[in-house]
């Protein structure tokens, strides 16, 4: 089975994908979930919050996701104010700020690979033109992303049962290894747990575990099924 894909980039200052998990501490995501993605082509093609989750669900989406730039993380203190106890939201009349620590990526810079047999084209044009109906972020709203290079549309395989060790620029989910990853002492890696689909009442309906190569390395291993370029670049869907 062939199907077209948008190849793009995407870069910011900096990034925050929160994990769900961390209450006390805002820790992130080393790169965006599939839900973040879903988020991020709505916002360019201008679509509804709860139609960018309900218009990419898995059997109509395929979403691939590369590291561009090696992945550095640090911390930031941030004032927000403090509503709690509010019922319309109005800050604290006395000492009405509070300051929390939030992990970031900084310089983040990663490249999107996106098939949907209506909106992929879409995208492609939009950002061909530099067009975005609603402004781009990586995390939070005022984490603007920016596309450096042109969007291109490529024609793309996908490889079931192949079960050679190739070279894979994706994260790889964990549960299509048929083979031991190759480990590269050169590289960083991180098995992380992360939503891929989610509804629009915003409950989460699917989680992949992938392995992660925060250098931007390739992965050496084998997978049962898998996307193939033309350029035998191949990447595992999220």
């Amino acid at each position: 089975m062939r199907r077209e894909f948008a190849i793009f980039d995407v870069a910011s200052d900096m990034a925050h994908f929160r994990r769900q998990y961390a209450i006390t501490t805002a820790l992130t995501y080393v790169l965006p979930p599939r839900t973040a993605l879903c988020g991020l082509i709505g916002a360019v093609l201008g679509l509804p919050k709860n139609d960018s989750l309900s218009s990419f669900q898995d059997r109509e989406a395929v979403f691939g996701i590369q590291i561009v730039e090696p992945i550095r993380t640090g911390h930031v203190s941030i004032n927000l104010l403090d509503t709690k106890g509010s019922p319309d939201f109005r800050p604290k009349a006395v000492n009405p700020h509070t300051t929390m620590r939030y992990e970031i990526v900084s310089s983040p810079r990663y490249r999107i690979m996106f098939s949907h047999a209506k909106l992929a084209q879409q995208l492609a044009t939009s950002l061909q033109r530099g067009e975005s109906r609603y402004t781009p972020c990586l995390g939070l709203a005022w984490m603007v992303a920016w596309f450096p290079d042109a969007c291109r549309t490529v024609d793309v395989e996908l490889i079931e049962g192949d079960n050679e060790v190739r070279s894979f620029v994706s994260p790889v989910r964990a549960d299509d290894l048929v083979a031991d990853v190759q480990w590269n002492a050169d590289s960083v890696y991180q098995r992380l747990r992360m939503p891929a689909e989610m509804q629009p009442d915003r409950l989460v309906t699917r989680y992949e575990q992938y392995i992660i190569d925060t250098t931007g390395h390739p992965i050496e291993t084998a997978l049962k099924v898998y996307w193939r370029l033309p350029d035998d670049t191949c990447f595992s869907a999220m």
